[in-house]
C-alpha cells in the first residue's frame, strides 16, 4: 500500500506500485494464456518450458527484421574495407613468385612452360566460346610458328622430339581455335597475306608429323589436318 507519512499519502509511492501490479498482472496474463496454447503444441517439457519463458516477448515486426539485416549488411561491409585497409602488403608480396601470370617470362624455358599451361586448346575454346579476335588469333599463330624456330634451329635431330610435341599442341590448339564463336567471321576480316600465314603454319604441322595421304597408319591425323587446312583456307 501507498505510505502516508505525516499525514498525506505519497503519490509517487503510490503510482510506483500501481505500475508494478499492472505489469505482474500482464506477465501473468500471458504466462497463463501460453501455457494453454503451448501444452497442446509442444513436443516436450522442454519446449513448453521455453515457450512459457517468452510468454512476454514482443513480437519482431517484418519492418524491424529488414532494419536489422540492412544493419547487419553495412557492419560487414565496414569491417571487410577496414581488413581491406589494414592489409600487410609485404606479407603479400611474399606470396606471388615467378610464376605468376603478371610476371613476364625471363627465359624461353620459361615462356614455354608458362605458354603451354596457361594456353591449352580446352581452355582456348572455353575462354573464346563466344569471339576470337581476328588480331589475337594471328598472336597465337605468330607465337606457334615462332617456336618451331625456336625448338629446332638448326633442323637437328636431337630436338626433333621437342618439335613433335610442339605439332601436336599445335595441331590440337588450332583446332580448338577453329570452334570458337563467330569464327568464319574472324577469317573473313583476314587479309590474304595473314591467312596464307595461318596456312603455312598448318603446313608446318604437316611436315612435322611425317603425314602422307598415302600412309594409311596415320590416317586419323590426315584426316584432322586436311579438315583444319580446309577451316582455314576459306
Amino acid at each position: 500500500m501507498a505510505s502516508i507519512y505525516e499525514g498525506a499519502f505519497d503519490t509517487a509511492a503510490l503510482q510506483k506500485e500501481l505500475v508494478i501490479a499492472l505489469e505482474e498482472d500482464r506477465k501473468y496474463k500471458l504466462t497463463d494464456d501460453m501455457k494453454k496454447r503451448a501444452i497442446h503444441t509442444a513436443a516436450s517439457y522442454d519446449d513448453f518450458r521455453n515457450f512459457v519463458l517468452c510468454a512476454d516477448l514482443k513480437p519482431v515486426s517484418s519492418k524491424e527484421l529488414q532494419n536489422l539485416s540492412k544493419s547487419e549488411r553495412k557492419r560487414n561491409r565496414g569491417y571487410q574495407t577496414k581488413s581491406l585497409l589494414h592489409v600487410d602488403t609485404t606479407k603479400a608480396k611474399t606470396l606471388v613468385g615467378k610464376q605468376d601470370a603478371a610476371v613476364p617470362p625471363a627465359t624461353s624455358v620459361e615462356f614455354i612452360r608458362t605458354w603451354r599451361r596457361m594456353t591449352t586448346p580446352p581452355r582456348v575454346a572455353k575462354l573464346f566460346q563466344a569471339e576470337l579476335d581476328s588480331d589475337l588469333m594471328l598472336q597465337i599463330v605468330a607465337c606457334l610458328s615462332a617456336q618451331f624456330v625456336n625448338l629446332n634451329p638448326n633442323n637437328d635431330v636431337d630436338d626433333y622430339q621437342l618439335e613433335l610435341a610442339h605439332a601436336w599442341f599445335t595441331l590440337s590448339l588450332l583446332e580448338a581455335v577453329t570452334k570458337t564463336g563467330r569464327f568464319l567471321l574472324t577469317m573473313s576480316f583476314l587479309t590474304a597475306d595473314q591467312a596464307a600465314s595461318v596456312i603455312h603454319l598448318v603446313a608446318r604441322v604437316h611436315e612435322v608429323l611425317g603425314v602422307h595421304d598415302d600412309d594409311d597408319t596415320n590416317g586419323d591425323v590426315t584426316a584432322r589436318l586436311d579438315a583444319l587446312h580446309r577451316q582455314f583456307a576459306r
